[in-house]
């Protein structure tokens, strides 16, 4: 969401999504601080992916692109058919052909053209990028510009009258993550950035861990989907700003994950998919390494409806 918003043609209301207080959460975990949520899955079609979207149509329209194209593993193959649909333009989303039917029907209904890719989200990169030099089209994803988007999440963070000392993000690709902690340092904030990665896809955390340069993994694994990333864009930034705010990284287990997202739905009401639930997963795997007076949020990133069906 950008501070025109109202005046943007494409808007379709993004941005502005609510803060929630966990009450029963910090009773159940005996969290003696607080813990909140920011919920990213309120935005126009289920995520945080919204943010950035809005951002790229507007630079494809401006550079006179003939459409837009990115790689997806799902979130952002809605996101952005959504937006080109808003704006009149062509966009062709290269998905892993193990992406959530409901995601895809998202994209379908918004009039995307999906190419699936027998292989990961890293293969569906390599080919969006062809088909951008070829076409004349704007390469959307993970890059600069949607992570100028979602700085608008860090924004609306340090703008609110809570004050928070650690904010909890799923990671795949890091880039929300970056984006989060920039828009905070706009306004001299630095709260504990803590990313979350799911076992199997998790070499920006193994990196952390052993303090190692990342080392990418082939075939990623987990049941969070949209965390399924083996080569991140953005691995080294995210290292970067976990040393600079003292944050940390953690990797959680499946079991740890659905254990999670059914424990938010059961306390507080709320469906989120996977890489959302994971957020609680991390925190409840460290809580006994944090002091439980601090003021945290979760960033949860997209609703869980996105997965059934």
């Amino acid at each position: 969401m950008n501070k025109n918003n109202t005046k943007t043609p494409i808007y379709l209301g993004e941005g502005n999504t609510p803060l929630i207080r966990f009450c029963n959460l910090e009773q159940s975990l005996s969290w003696s601080g607080e813990l909140w949520a920011k919920a990213e899955y309120q935005n126009p079609t289920g995520s945080f992916k919204d943010r950035g979207s809005i951002v790229e149509i507007t630079a494809a329209i401006k550079q006179k692109k003939k459409g837009v194209v990115c790689a997806s593993t799902g979130n952002m193959a809605a996101s952005l058919s959504a937006y080109a649909a808003k704006a009149g333009l062509p966009c062709i989303v290269i998905v892993p052909n193990t992406t959530p039917l409901t995601k895809l029907k998202q994209a379908l209904a918004f009039g995307g053209k999906l190419i699936k890719v027998n292989g990961n989200y890293d293969k569906c990169v390599a080919k969006a990028e062809k088909i951008a030099k070829q076409k004349n089209y704007l390469l959307c994803g993970d890059y600069q510009l949607r992570r100028l988007g979602q700085s608008t999440i860090g924004l609306e963070l340090a703008q609110c009258k809570q004050k928070f000392d650690a904010f909890i993000v799923p990671v795949g690709n890091g880039t929300v993550g970056c984006a989060i902690t920039e828009g905070l340092a706009e306004y001299g904030q630095l709260p504990m950035f803590i990313g979350i990665q799911g076992k199997g896809s998790d070499p920006i955390y193994l990196a952390w861990k052993n303090k190692k340069v990342i080392k990418f993994i082939k075939q990623p694994q987990t049941i969070a989907s949209a965390m399924k990333v083996g080569q991140p864009l953005d691995g080294k930034t995210t290292l970067d700003w976990i040393v600079k705010t003292r944050g940390m990284m953690v990797s959680v287990s499946d079991k740890e994950i659905i254990n999670s997202k059914n424990l938010l739905a059961k306390k507080e009401g709320i469906l989120v998919e996977t890489s959302a639930a994971a957020t609680l997963a991390g925190l409840i795997q460290i809580k006994k390494q944090l002091n439980k007076n601090l003021k945290i949020v979760l960033i949860l990133t997209g609703n869980g409806l996105k997965e059934r069906g």
